[in-house]
Order: structure tokens, then C-alpha cells, then sequence
């Protein structure tokens, strides 16, 4: 036998082949670094998809531009670029690859798994369908199942079809999602939109529109009030309630069939109150249902939802993790709820056995018949998997090991497949009709003669039909009835219920439920759901992430509610898009292309001429208008931009936080934030008044020579807003190596040394005055005590009170200074000092002036020290605490 490269989904299965490889050839494994070698075998693994679809870019410089001249894109041929994430596994595989000349596919045993290692030989230059290339199916990771399923390979060119659907599935994603958000969100900027997110998928675009159309009908839901009349008949075997037959004449009912009137139902229970009628039919028909079918994903999903409270993604992860971890249940992504028959004839009487060892099942299990076989076992309905159910390894000893959720979900699926060899749920039905004063009155009931199954599910499982209607006493014909007591019985219609995670999913599922189109609904068969098992809950879980779904809680349920931004999606898009019948279409064309039907080519063809005529008519249609969003267009709006010649003026709300915020303006649709490539061209906003220009405005920039100076006024909130400037046209604060050139235009000279000029700033340091606004003399320099230490705080008149008298005046003593105002560091009361005050100076001018003492300074003049000073000459602005020198 040649030497072969097993190449698993995932590292689990990997090692779970490896285990078998061992088994088969006694040989010992030997685990390097990404593989694990059994004799002359190798075993290696990928996680997940190995290789993505390019995006746009990848293919064309002009695909990575957001533009209307590019579309469609339908790529000539189609790429994959590596999954950095995974990229020193992609570097063994390579290498694995290079080394071995007959290899095999052990993906997942699906659509998908079949793609993901057949991509992975292609791109390392090897013909997936010739014939050195075998498939491995697993279905189950217990030991001697996927050591069967390792001797059973066959042939990987016999899964080619299979192959084919899983590419036709990824490049119409492809085509549909890249193409349709584009030209969507194109034509949404168009109007003016900016923030409105438009992602169309083929799959999530109807699925989102499914839940957008329940929140709908129960928001537009009338309930109505009607009413159903019963009457109490007392016979000689027993007492029954019957409910009236209405006439069709009958005044007070709808088109619906329903009683509004509640008098005619009051009128109709006083006429029969007390009289006696007569049984005009009664017949017993024996009856009875088998057990419910093994679950699939989508039904598993459901059941988990109801039970449970859990999500179809959770549901999916526990279902997992009892596959691949505690190996206790078959493949869990399948569709099918069918077992083969050799489940039946091989595998039934071990797995019950095993079963009958588990506590809450031992009474189920040990009752159980595995020699009947119910409904569910049928070959004919069994495809690429069969259903759900425990496999031989699932004992107590599993269970134990199991979290409580686990071990909740394998329950639910260990006795569903209990219940097929328990007898059938065997019940006679009966009905009988009653004439009274020329009224007719029917009643049904059931009578259980054996529960079957349903012991398996115990009284929790109680069916709730059969409670309500009771059981009937026997009777015959014309027998005679005493009319008892009567009701008028109120009732009010229910809107439907909001979907779930469960009932979402089951309508992926049954899709052909929801399609209007009844050639269509004719065409699908029942089976054929939008999405796959494998993909529904992370499809649920994306338009959650988008914000066009949320997850909340009614009551013990968590429902999924569509937002505002999911209904504005579904309202600007086609119907063909958004409706299920489409996708339900395209689904049905993939399982031809899976059966072999329909060919990879003619399957893009067709997909192919859909987008092609859909971009077309979209960008026809112009324009589309955003609730909340979109904003009126401007004169100019369309036009080719200016400026860069290749973009066009688009309609926008001016974002900057000033006077103009909220206004509308052109901006060329070139720009794209963070692209290098960038128009910056922009309009004024509306009412925008044009500023005094400022001197030296538009001269040579005197730092760099090349550009010219540009005028500006800060926009910010801040201690500088308002504040005008100047800057060099060159600047680019994204290149350092740019001019930087920068100054303000308002400064004005220091009044304490009339050289520097004032610098205003913002403390940034921790403390009490961190976010204080103050100026500093531009000259100030704190290692030179004989240099101006002018400081002041620009809030600290709004902040301390009203303006002291002779507060900014020059100061009577030196002449120099300027009368600042301070406050005392015990007193906490304002005060005035000459600015011209320098530590250790001779000359430094002493003059301070106290409101509270009217105005008296102390003797000594000049030469008198002041009573509080900040050390250091000036207020510190780093926002500790401010530290005055004591009075000499």
C-alpha cells in the first residue's frame, strides 16, 4: 500500500485518525510538530479554512475603490489567498504535501468539509479528483467507527459534485454579498447618508427579512373579541361540553367564521338551557402516533431553544463538544431525522444496553424492544447523514464527565432514540354531534389506551390536545342528552409569536412555508431550507453583530427582535433580495449541482447574469433616501468633484463640533477615511460667513518657503477655541517630516515684561486645577529668577468673584507692573500684587493691596514683603496644591 497524507478539518479529528491508523497497522505513532506519523502513514490538519476568498483588491487596484464604474465585479478567475491566522499550519501542510504522493480528504463529512481540504490540495498543485486521492467519511468519533470509516475510503472523485456545490455556495456569496453592498451603499451615500451600514448576504438578507416581517405583523396586530358558545349535555354514561356549530347565517360573525355578537351567544344559551336533546352521530376511531423522529440540527435547535433558554450557536457548541470531546453523539450538523437500517440491525441492541446504564434512563432503556423498529429507520431518506443519536461508547461513566447543560442535551437526544423501540402512543378518538332545539353541537374527545413512548419522556411530556379535550361517555344514536349548564365562552385572537432562536432557524429550515410565490413554493421540495444546518446559528448570530437583530428577553424566552437599522435594509432593497424565494431557489439549484443535476458552470452563469442585471438596475433607480439618515441634496450634488476630477459631490452634514454642526455641505465621495489616496475636497457649510482674512495670510510660509500660509479659527472646545491662526499649507501631521509651521494670530505682548507674549495653555497634571485654563509669558524661564515670571489664571474672575478695584491697572508703585489678583493660601479671600514681584530681586516691586482692609497696603512700600506668595514667584499651573512663603 502507498504511503498516504491523511489531511483532517481539525486537529481532534486528525488525532482521532491517527488513533485509528494505529489500530489498523500495529504501528506506533510517532507526533512532530502540526502531524503525527503511523508507519509510513502521516496524518495532518488544518482549523477550518486553510484559504479565504480575496477580497476585492486582490484582484484589481480599481476593485478596492468603493466606485459605481466597477461594478460588477465578476472576477475571470477566481482566487484564494491564506488564512494568516493559521499560517505556520498552512507552512506544514506544504511541506507535508511535498513529501507525499497519494493523499486523503478527511474534512468534515458535508459541503463544507469536502471544500476545505480539497481547496488546500489545490493550492498546493494537487488534482483532488485523481486517483490518488481517497475520502474518509466520519460520521462518529468513537474508536472503531472512524477506524471503519478509515478502511472504507473510497475514491475522493466520487464527492466531486459534492465539491462543485460548496464552490458554486462560496463565489455566489461572493457575487451577491460584495456586489449588492456596494452598489447599495453607493446609492444610500448618494442621498447624503453617512453611518448607515448596508450588508446584503445571500443568505442573511432574507432571513433577516423573515424577522421583519413577524415584528411587523404583531406590531399591526388587531385583536379581535369573539365568542364560542358551548353547552354541558348530561348523558346517562357521563357528562360532556360540546361547542355550538354555528349557521352560516348566523347574525354577528366575521369572514373569518367567528362570533363577534355577544348577544346571539347569550340569546343561544339561555334558548338551550334546560332542554333536552338527542346524540344525532357518535363513532370511537381507534388511533395512534409513532415515536418523534431522531432530531437533526435545525429541529435539535429548536427543542434546545423551548427547553432550555439556549441559542441555536450555543445548541450547536454543546452538540459539538458531545461529538468531538465526549465522543457520545453521532455527526451533529446533519439535516436528516432517519436512521439507516443498520443502525437497527447492528448497533440498536449495545447502544440501549450501555443506555440502560445511566440513571434517568435505566427504566426507559430496560423497557425497551430492540427488535421493533419504528418509522424513523428507512434507508430511502438517509443521504450523507443520519440522524442525531447516541453512539456505542455513551455510557454513565460519559455522562459523568458531562457540565450540566451537556448532559441536559444528550438526554433529550438519548431518549428520542430510546423512543423508537417503545410501542406507538395508542389512543381512540371519539366524536359525537348533538341536536337541540334545532341547534348543533359538536364534541370530541380521546381515550388513552396505551402510552408507548411517551413513558420514555415522562409526565413533563404530557400532551396538553389530549388533556384539554378529556374523554367522551359512551353513547349511540339518538340517545337523549339534558342540556346542563351553558357558556358563552370569551375569546381574543393572539398576534403570532416572535421568533426565536429555535423557531428561526426551523424557518430556514421549512423556508417553502414562507415563499408567496406558489410556482415556487410548488418547485421547492421540503427540504430545501436557505442556509445549511452547519451555518443558520453563526447567520443569526452575524445580524446580531451587525445591529439589524437583538436577542431580548419575554417572559422565560429570548426572542430576536429586528432594529431599526435591520427594517430600513430590508425597506431599500429589492424584493428579489429580500424575499425567500429567491434564496430558496438558489439553494435548490445547489443541491442539483450537489446531486450532479446541474453543473459548476451553469450555476455562475445563471448567477452571474442575476447581479449583472440587478447592479444595473439599481444604479438606474438613483438614489436612496434613509429615514434619519439621508438629507436633502444641494445644488451641485452629483457633480464631478472639482478638485481630483475623478469623484462626485455628495450631499453631507457638517460633523465638526462649531456653529455650523448639523449643516449641510458637498464633499467629493473620493474620500475615504484612512485611504491614502484621499480627496480632502469639501464646500463651506450652509450659512457659513466668510472671516476677516488674517494678516499675513496667503504669504510664503517663512519656515519652509514652498507653501503658502492659511488662515483658520479653532473649532474645538477648549481654552483656545475661537482663537485664529496661521498655517502652512505644507503641513501634514501625519508626516513628521512635513513643515510644521504654526502660529497664532491673537497673541498679545506680556504686560509685566512687554517683551514675550502671553501663551494660553490648559493645566494637564492631576490635581485640583487639572482642566484650568491659564496664560504665561511666552519669555518666562524658570531656571533664571531675574527673567519675567508673568502668570495668570484665565478663569479665576469668573471663578473668584467680581473684579476688585484696580485689578489689570499698572501698578502706582514701580510703574511696571501690572495688579494681578491672588488669593489668600489661610483666608481664601482676593487680593491684588504687582506682577513685577521677582524672588530675590532688587528690584522686585512688593505692592499689594488688601479690598477687606480698604485698600491699605503695608509701610515700607517697594521694600515691604508681600503677606502670601506662590514659591517660585507664580501659582504653579501643574494643579498641586499652591504653596505661599510666610510674611517676613
Amino acid at each position: 500500500m502507498p504511503q498516504r497524507l491523511f489531511i483532517a478539518e481539525k486537529p481532534a479529528l486528525g488525532r482521532a485518525i491517527a488513533t485509528a491508523l494505529a489500530t489498523l497497522s500495529g504501528a506506533r505513532p510517532s507526533a512532530g510538530r502540526g502531524f503525527i506519523e503511523v508507519g509510513g502513514d502521516c496524518v495532518t490538519w488544518t482549523i477550518g479554512h486553510a484559504y479565504d476568498t480575496a477580497e476585492p483588491g486582490d484582484y484589481s487596484s480599481t476593485w478596492d475603490k468603493w466606485s459605481l464604474d466597477v461594478l460588477p465585479m465578476l472576477p475571470e478567475r477566481w482566487k484564494l489567498v491564506p488564512n494568516a491566522e493559521i499560517a505556520d499550519q498552512i507552512a506544514v501542510l506544504k511541506d507535508r504535501i511535498r513529501r507525499y504522493d497519494h493523499f486523503v480528504n478527511v474534512g468534515d463529512a458535508e459541503r463544507e468539509g469536502q471544500l476545505i481540504v480539497d481547496e488546500i490540495l489545490i493550492e498546493n498543485g494537487v488534482d483532488p479528483f485523481s486517483p490518488k486521492v481517497s475520502r474518509v467519511w466520519v460520521s462518529s468519533f468513537v474508536e472503531k467507527d472512524v477506524a471503519a470509516a478509515v478502511a472504507g475510503a473510497f475514491p475522493n472523485s466520487q464527492k466531486k459534485s459534492l465539491y462543485e456545490a460548496a464552490v458554486a455556495r462560496q463565489r455566489a456569496d461572493w457575487l451577491l454579498g460584495m456586489n449588492m453592498s456596494r452598489v447599495f451603499g453607493l446609492m444610500v451615500q448618494q442621498s447624503g447618508a453617512r453611518g448607515f451600514r448596508v450588508s446584503v448576504g445571500r443568505v442573511q438578507t432574507p432571513t433577516l427579512k423573515l424577522v421583519v416581517d413577524r415584528d411587523r405583523q404583531i406590531e399591526n396586530f388587531k385583536a379581535v373579541d369573539h365568542f364560542a358558545p358551548s353547552i354541558t349535555f348530561v348523558h346517562e354514561n357521563g357528562t360532556f361540553k360540546a361547542a355550538w356549530q354555528f349557521p352560516a347565517d348566523t347574525k354577528g360573525l366575521d369572514p373569518e367564521g367567528r362570533l363577534l355578537d355577544k348577544a346571539v351567544a347569550q340569546a343561544l344559551v339561555q334558548k338551550i338551557a334546560g332542554k333536552t336533546g338527542t346524540v344525532e352521530s357518535y363513532s370511537e376511531t381507534p388511533k395512534s402516533t409513532s415515536p418523534p423522529l431522531p432530531f437533526a440540527l435545525s429541529t435539535l435547535q429548536k427543542a434546545c431553544s423551548q427547553k432550555f433558554g439556549l441559542t441555536a450557536q450555543q445548541t450547536l457548541d454543546v452538540a459539538q463538544e458531545l461529538y468531538e470531546k465526549h465522543k457520545a453523539i453521532t455527526y451533529p450538523r446533519s439535516d436528516s431525522q432517519h436512521l439507516p437500517n443498520s443502525v437497527h440491525t447492528d448497533e440498536a441492541d449495545g447502544i440501549l444496553r450501555n443506555l440502560a446504564g445511566v440513571r434517568e434512563l435505566a427504566d426507559a432503556a430496560g423497557r425497551a424492544n430492540p427488535k421493533l423498529k419504528s418509522p424513523a429507520f428507512d434507508d430511502k431518506k438517509v443521504t450523507d447523514h443520519h440522524g442525531i443519536i447516541p453512539t456505542s461508547e455513551a455510557s454513565a461513566s460519559k455522562l459523568a464527565a458531562m457540565g450540566e447543560i451537556e448532559r441536559k442535551v444528550f438526554l433529550l437526544i438519548a431518549r428520542t432514540f430510546v423512543a423508537q423501540f417503545h410501542p406507538d402512543f395508542r389512543y381512540v378518538s371519539s366524536a359525537a354531534t348533538v341536536l337541540c332545539e334545532g341547534e348543533r353541537f359538536k364534541a370530541t374527545g380521546t381515550r388513552v389506551v396505551d402510552q408507548g413512548w411517551k413513558t420514555v419522556f415522562g409526565a413533563e411530556e404530557a400532551d396538553e390536545e389530549e388533556e384539554a379535550e378529556g374523554t367522551l361517555p359512551s353513547m349511540k344514536m339518538k340517545d337523549p342528552v339534558d342540556a346542563k349548564a351553558g357558556s358563552i365562552d370569551p375569546k381574543r385572537t393572539k398576534p403570532p409569536a416572535h421568533f426565536d432562536d429555535g423557531t428561526l432557524v426551523e424557518a430556514m429550515a421549512k423556508i417553502h412555508l414562507y415563499v408567496q410565490d406558489q410556482e415556487v413554493r410548488k418547485r421547492l421540495r421540503e427540504n430545501d431550507g436557505i442556509g445549511t444546518e452547519a451555518t443558520r446559528a453563526s447567520m443569526i448570530e452575524k445580524l446580531i453583530r451587525a445591529k439589524y437583530l437583538e436577542r431580548r428577553t419575554k417572559g422565560k424566552r429570548k426572542i430576536l427582535v429586528s432594529t431599526d437599522a435591520g427594517r430600513q435594509l430590508v425597506d431599500l432593497l429589492p424584493s428579489d433580495l429580500v424575499a425567500p424565494d429567491t434564496t430558496a431557489m438558489w439553494e435548490s439549484f445547489l443541491e442539483r449541482v450537489k446531486g450532479g443535476e446541474f453543473t459548476l458552470a451553469q450555476f455562475m452563469d445563471r448567477q452571474t447574469q442575476f447581479v449583472r442585471k440587478r447592479v444595473q438596475t439599481a444604479i438606474a433607480a438613483g438614489a436612496i433616501q434613509v429615514k434619519g439618515f439621508s438629507v436633502e441634496p444641494l445644488e451641485g450634488h452629483g457633480t464631478e468633484c472639482p478638485h481630483c476630477r475623478a469623484g462626485h459631490l455628495v450631499t453631507q452634514l457638517w460633523p465638526f463640533d462649531d456653529e455650523y454642526k448639523g449643516r449641510r455641505f458637498l464633499r467629493c465621495d473620493n474620500w475615504v477615511k484612512d485611504r491614502a489616496d484621499n480627496c480632502r475636497y469639501k464646500t463651506p457649510p450652509e450659512g457659513y460667513k466668510e472671516r476677516e482674512k488674517l494678516e499675513g495670510e496667503g504669504n510664503p510660509c517663512p519656515a519652509c518657503g514652498k507653501g503658502v500660509l492659511k488662515g483658520g479659527v479653532v473649532r474645538k472646545e477648549g481654552p483656545n477655541r475661537g482663537r485664529p491662526f496661521l498655517m502652512c499649507s505644507e503641513v501634514d501631521r501625519e508626516k513628521p517630516d512635513s513643515c510644521q509651521h504654526f502660529e497664532w494670530k491673537d497673541e498679545t505682548p506680556c504686560p509685566s515684561c512687554g517683551k514675550g507674549v502671553l501663551k494660553r495653555g490648559v493645566v494637564r497634571k492631576e490635581g485640583p486645577n487639572k482642566g484650568r485654563p491659564f496664560a504665561m509669558c511666552s519669555a518666562v524661564d524658570r531656571t533664571n529668577p531675574d527673567g519675567c515670571q508673568h502668570f495668570s489664571w484665565l478663569d479665576e474672575k469668573a471663578a473668584k468673584g467680581p473684579k476688585i478695584k484696580g485689578e489689570g491697572e499698572l501698578c502706582t508703585v514701580c510703574g511696571k507692573g501690572t495688579m494681578m489678583r491672588r488669593t489668600g493660601r489661610t483666608s481664601g479671600k482676593p487680593f491684588l500684587s504687582c506682577s513685577n514681584w521677582k524672588q530675590g530681586a532688587s528690584d522686585s516691586c512688593d505692592n499689594r493691596v488688601f479690598p477687606d482692609d480698604g485698600g491699605r497696603r503695608p509701610a515700607g512700600g517697594a521694600s515691604a514683603a508681600p503677606a502670601a506668595r506662590p514659591r517660585g514667584g507664580r501659582p504653579s499651573p501643574g494643579g498641586g496644591k499652591r504653596s505661599f512663603a510666610k510674611a517676613r
